[in-house]
């Protein structure tokens, strides 16, 4: 951050000191991905949160954050991060790239992923369709979570599009073939930039990139139960992650 705007996020990684879950650690290695590209990317060029903000690595100035404040209701308190974001759009304050990397674990359980992407799904509902927010402030987040809630429609095309092809034109399906490709640059950037090469030696480090990519049918399995039952399911509920480590015994 240039000391310009009052709210600031940097780059969140999870493969860090002792990895609890490898299956839930490499399948974060899209979030760091989404980090630098995404999230950079809006902070850098438009200085808002459009698409996308997470708590767990966030700058802001005091006297900011009591204006913005974080009680909002129920509405503004499953993904509170999101709402607060949402809520300092609305007041016109801008927000800045951290050049600093946060170090989180991943949720140690499969159970827990899938909680947690079934809350963070329910809460940006909640904040998209809070008309206490300016809606030009949450208009691309919006867009984000509706694009998010056709995920089941996009994973059935890949088998129906097999069983039943409709000639779509080229231009569809290069557009459908260059999504694809980013969400697998996703995955091998994040890993790349997660594991060090020079701690993990050359196998080791080829071996995280690759299983990075393997966890992509588990992520999206989960993302699908996280988005049916979390569309349908009870969404004013906020279930807790545990993270919680116990401490090493030193003799």
């Amino acid at each position: 951050m240039d000391g310009k705007d009052p709210i600031g996020q940097g780059l969140i990684t999870y493969a860090n000191e002792q990895v609890i879950n490898w299956v839930t650690t490499l399948a974060d290695s899209f979030r760091v991905g989404a980090d630098m590209g995404m999230v950079r990317f809006q902070f850098r060029v438009f200085r808002r949160a459009l698409f996308l903000f997470k708590g767990s690595f966030v700058i802001c100035q005091a006297g900011v954050e009591r204006r913005v404040g974080f009680d909002n209701g129920v509405e503004g308190s499953i993904a509170e991060d999101t709402y607060f974001a949402m809520q300092a759009l609305t007041q016109g304050y801008t927000f800045g790239w951290v050049e600093g990397e946060m170090w989180e674990k991943s949720p140690f359980s499969l159970w827990d992923f899938l909680q947690q992407r079934k809350r963070w799904m329910q809460g940006i509902y909640l904040v998209v369709h809070d008309n206490r927010l300016a809606f030009r402030s949450r208009a691309c987040l919006a867009l984000a979570l509706y694009s998010w809630l056709t995920l089941p429609l996009t994973t059935s095309n890949v088998i129906l599009s097999v069983l039943f092809p409709i000639p779509v034109g080229q231009c569809i399906d290069f557009i459908c073939g260059f999504v694809g490709a980013v969400n697998f640059y996703l995955y091998i950037f994040g890993a790349m930039k997660s594991f060090s090469l020079r701690r993990l030696g050359t196998i080791r480090f080829v071996l995280c990139v690759l299983g990075a990519i393997a966890t992509i049918p588990i992520v999206v399995v989960c993302e699908n139960v996280a988005v049916v039952w979390g569309l349908f399911g009870d969404k004013r509920r906020f279930y807790v992650v545990n993270k919680a480590m116990r401490p090493e015994h030193v003799v």
